[in-house]
């Protein structure tokens, strides 16, 4: 593991896995930090490089300009809506330098694939995995009171907090208690929110709460789970949702419909419509307590079935060995 940045939240967990971990202190600007990152991988030797994030990507396409010795695979990360100058820039040095461009989401592989035709061979889909030994199920979740539906999302437009605030208001869906975490500090969208649960009276119901640290606990404490967002790649906080076992009401975007099947585990909507969102709500409302518990039990077969850490292993270690001079060809 090689970091350029501050912050070593992970380091516990790379010493406990016997990972061997490089920080390599920027000192200058970002050219002369892409001359370290190509010295340091050809003093070692590096045969293949994963890189992770916007920044991350074009310094390790820089570097293999300078020394093309090794393997590269970009991650992208991102759920693009539209095609701006910097994502071409970025794709053009992917075409130029990458080996395999990983997208963490099919929508993501989608668009990359209907704008950039030259990148399509380079292309594959790995979506996240979850941890099942941290995101399990609560012991015994038998519905008392209201049901609890739980959003975890930073605040922010896309998102789509205002048109899920509007739906709760909906006298249809009965009595449901909505919690929200991922408010950053004072925000300006998260007060917009808040002024908006206090002109519709929705204090007692629906409340933001600041982001979580502990999401796995978190998901233990509610019955379902609900992501309004107008676009997503492959959410995480839904896939940790499923493998801890909750149903899911989600806007139908991007890859959502692949891990959240009507009348299996929850029910779409159209994020725009706030009838369409309380309609949702209503139907999962509405579920019996065996239906309720079914509905739980398929969000853990779809989890088990798309979000295993040893598919997401071995979906890396296939796209190793495809490489010229992968796994299989002497790595």
């Amino acid at each position: 593991m090689v970091t350029y940045r501050d912050g070593d939240f992970y380091a516990a967990d790379l010493a406990a896995a016997g990972v061997k971990h490089t920080h390599i202190t920027p000192e200058g600007g970002d050219l002369r930090l892409v001359r370290q990152i190509a010295s340091h991988l050809k003093a070692n030797r590096t045969q293949v490089v994963i890189s992770f994030l916007v920044g991350a990507n074009i310094k390790a396409c820089l570097a293999h300009m300078i020394y093309p010795g090794f393997k590269l695979i970009v991650s992208e990360r991102n759920c693009n809506t539209l095609m701006l100058p910097h994502d071409r820039f970025r794709f053009t040095l992917f075409r130029m330098e990458a080996d395999a461009v990983v997208c963490n989401s099919f929508a993501q592989t989608a668009f990359v694939s209907r704008h950039c035709p030259g990148l399509r061979l380079k292309l594959e889909t790995i979506p996240n995995f979850v941890d099942s030994d941290k995101f399990v199920p609560a012991p015994s979740r038998e519905r008392k009171g209201p049901l609890r539906i739980v959003t975890v999302a930073r605040m922010h437009p896309r998102k789509n907090a205002l048109r899920l605030i509007k739906a709760a208001a909906d006298p249809s869906i009965g009595n449901v208690q909505f919690d929200w975490y991922g408010a950053a500090g004072r925000c300006s969208y998260a007060r917009k929110c808040e002024k908006l649960i206090g002109r519709l009276g929705l204090g007692d119901r629906f409340r933001i709460h600041p982001a979580t640290d502990d999401p796995a606990a978190l998901y233990r404490e509610y019955d379902a789970f609900c992501l309004p967002s107008f676009y997503e790649g492959t959410p995480n906080s839904l896939a940790e949702a499923l493998t801890a076992g909750l149903p899911a009401i989600c806007s139908d975007v991007s890859d959502n419909a692949r891990y959240v099947v009507p009348g299996r585990n929850g029910f779409l909507f159209n994020p725009h419509d706030k009838r369409s969102i309380a309609k949702a709500i209503h139907r999962l409302a509405s579920l019996d307590g065996r239906s309720f518990a079914e509905y739980g039990s398929e969000s853990l077969a779809l989890a088990a079935e798309h979000f295993p850490k040893n598919l997401f292993i071995k979906r890396y270690l296939d796209l190793l060995g495809g490489l010229e001079g992968g796994p299989e060809g002497g790595l």
